[in-house]
C-alpha cells in the first residue's frame, strides 16, 4: 500500500507542479495585474461566495462515495444512475440562494453574468468530482490526477493564446468562460473514463436511495460547509467589513492565490489518502501506521521547505507578479497566510484519517468551534486592519484546528508510532529556523535567493525527511497488500 501511496502522490505532484505553477503564478495573476486589484477583487469575492456555498451542489455524496466504492467497486452503476437525477434539483437550489445572498447582500456590483457562468461552473466543479471520487474510489490514482490538471491545462492554452495573440480580449468576462469551457471539457473526459461497462447516464431520481444516500451523506455536507466557512469566509467579510472592500480583497486575492494553490497540494494527499485510509481502517490493516509516517514526513517535510522559500522571498515574489499592482501589506499577509497553511498542512492527515473512521459528529464540533473563532476574530479585526486582520485571525483558527485533530486522532484509533518516528521533522524545522534567522543577516541579493532555495532542499536529504534509502527499499521489495 505505501508503493502504491508513494507512486499516485509522485505522478500527482509532477502533474501539478507542471500545471498549476504556470496556471496560479501566471495566467491568474496575469489577469489580476491587466484588470486592476478592484475587479478582481469583485470578481473574487464572488467566486469566494460560490465556492462556500457549493456543499448544497453536493450535500457531501462525493465523500460517501470515495468511502463505499472503496470498499466495494460493485456500487458504481447503481449508484451513479440513481444519483445524476438529484445534483440536477441541488444545482436549481443551489442557484438560488446564491442569487438571494449575493442580491441581499449588496455583492454583485453589476457583474449578474458574471455571477451566472461562476454558478454553472461551481456545479461542473461538483460534478467532475463526483466523477473522480469514483475513479479514485477504484484506486485509478494515475487517471485521477490527469483529471485533476486537465481543466487549468485548457486555461493555460485559452488565456495564455489572449495574452500573446489578442490581448484585448482579457476581461474578467473571457476569464470566467474560458473556465466553463475547460470545465465541461474535463467533465466530458470524466465520463468517459468511468471504469463500468453497465454505466450509462439515467435522468432519474429513486427517491428511496437519495434517502438512503443522504441519510449517511449529510454529516460530511455539514462538516464541508463549516471548514469552508472558516477557510474561505475571510474575503467576503473582508468585502462587508472593510472601508475599502473591493481594493482590501484584491490585495487579500494577491496572497490567497498562492495559499490556495498549496491547499491543492493538501488536496492531493487527501485524495489519494481518504479512499486508502477507509480500506485499511475497515480491513484493520497494522500497515496504516507507516502510511501515516510517510506522508506526515512528505507533506509536512514539503510545506515546510516551501514556506521558507516563501517567507524568505515574499517581497520579491509579489513584486515579481504583481508589480506596482502590489501592495506594502501584501508581504505581510503573504507571511500570515503561510504560517496558517503550516499549521494547515496537519489537518490532511490527521482530518482526513478522523473522516474516514467514520468520526464525523467530533470532526463537525471541531468546525463548529473554529467557525464561531473565525467569525469573532473577524468582525473585530478587519473593520480596524482590513485583509491583515484576516490574516491574524487564520492563523488563529488553524492553529486551534490542527492542535484538535491530532489530539483526537491520536486519542481514538489505536496508532503506535515506532520510536523516533517524529525526529526527522523536529530536527528538520530546528534546522530551518536556524537557517531563517542566518539569513536575516545577508541582505537582498541573489545569492540570498538562491541560498533560500537550496538551503531546504538539502535539509530535506539531510535529516531523512526524504529516505533515499527507504524509497529504494521499498521499490526493491515485493508488496504484500494491495
Amino acid at each position: 500500500m505505501q508503493k502504491r501511496f508513494l507512486s499516485s502522490l509522485l505522478i500527482s505532484l509532477f502533474l501539478n507542479f507542471l500545471i498549476k505553477p504556470i496556471s496560479v503564478l501566471v495566467i491568474d495573476a496575469g489577469v489580476q495585474r491587466a484588470l486592476g486589484n478592484v475587479i478582481y477583487g469583485k470578481y473574487f469575492t464572488l467566486l469566494s461566495l460560490t465556492v462556500i456555498f457549493n456543499v448544497f451542489l453536493d450535500l457531501g455524496i462525493n465523500n460517501y462515495t470515495v468511502r463505499n466504492i472503496a470498499q466495494d467497486e460493485s456500487r458504481i452503476t447503481h449508484h451513479l444512475n440513481n444519483i445524476i437525477g438529484l445534483r440536477l434539483l441541488l444545482f436549481l437550489c443551489y442557484s438560488i440562494l446564491i442569487c438571494c445572498f449575493a442580491y441581499g447582500f449588496n455583492l454583485v456590483n453589476h457583474y449578474d453574468t458574471i455571477l451566472m457562468y461562476l454558478i454553472i461552473n461551481q456545479f461542473l466543479v461538483q460534478s467532475i468530482a463526483l466523477l473522480r471520487s469514483v475513479i479514485s474510489g477504484q484506486h485509478r490514482f494515475y487517471v485521477d490526477a490527469t483529471l485533476s490538471v486537465l481543466d487549468r491545462a485548457l486555461l493555460i492554452i485559452m488565456v495564455g493564446w489572449a495574452f500573446i495573440y489578442q490581448r484585448n480580449w482579457i476581461t474578467i468576462e473571457y476569464f470566467v468562460l474560458v473556465q466553463t469551457f475547460s470545465y465541461a471539457i474535463t467533465l466530458l473526459c470524466s465520463i468517459l473514463s468511468i471504469k463500468s461497462p453497465l454505466f450509462r447516464p439515467v435522468l432519474r431520481i429513486n427517491w428511496k436511495y437519495v434517502k438512503e444516500v443522504l441519510k449517511h451523506s449529510l454529516p460530511f455536507a455539514l462538516l464541508i460547509l463549516l471548514m469552508f466557512i472558516y477557510n474561505r469566509s475571510d474575503v467576503i467579510l473582508i468585502r462587508m467589513l472593510s472601508r475599502q472592500g473591493d481594493m482590501e480583497a484584491g490585495i487579500y486575492a494577491q496572497s490567497f492565490r498562492l495559499y490556495d494553490a498549496l491547499f491543492m497540494v493538501g488536496m492531493i494527499f487527501t485524495g489519494l489518502l481518504f479512499p486508502m485510509f477507509s480500506r485499511m481502517l475497515h480491513k484493520k490493516d497494522p500497515q496504516i501506521v507507516e502510511l501515516i509516517t510517510m506522508s506526515q514526513k512528505w507533506l509536512i517535510g514539503g510545506v515546510l521547505a516551501i514556506v521558507f522559500v516563501v517567507n524568505e522571498n515574499a517581497t520579491h515574489l509579489l513584486s515579481f507578479l504583481y508589480g506596482n499592482h502590489a501592495s506594502p501589506s501584501s508581504s505581510i499577509i503573504l507571511k500570515g497566510l503561510m504560517i496558517a497553511y503550516l499549521a494547515m498542512s496537519l489537518n490532511f492527515i490527521y482530518g482526513t484519517l478522523l473522516t474516514a473512521n467514520g468520526s464525523l459528529s467530533l470532526l463537525i464540533k471541531i468546525s463548529a468551534y473554529s467557525v464561531l473563532i473565525s467569525l469573532l476574530f473577524n468582525l473585530f479585526l478587519i473593520p480596524q486592519h482590513g485583509a491583515t486582520g484576516a490574516v491574524v485571525t487564520a492563523i488563529i483558527v488553524q492553529l486551534f484546528v490542527s492542535t484538535m485533530l491530532v489530539y483526537y486522532a491520536l486519542r481514538i484509533i489505536p496508532i503506535t508510532f515506532r520510536k523516533n518516528a517524529f525526529n526527522p521533522l523536529i530536527l528538520y524545522s530546528i534546522y530551518l529556523l536556524i537557517a531563517h534567522f542566518l539569513f536575516q543577516l545577508i541582505s537582498s541579493s541573489s545569492f540570498g535567493i538562491i541560498g533560500s532555495i537550496i538551503t531546504p532542499i538539502f535539509g530535506l536529504f539531510l535529516f531523512n525527511v526524504i529516505d533515499v534509502k527507504a524509497i529504494y527499499s521499498l521499490y526493491s521489495r515485493k508488496e504484500t497488500h494491495q
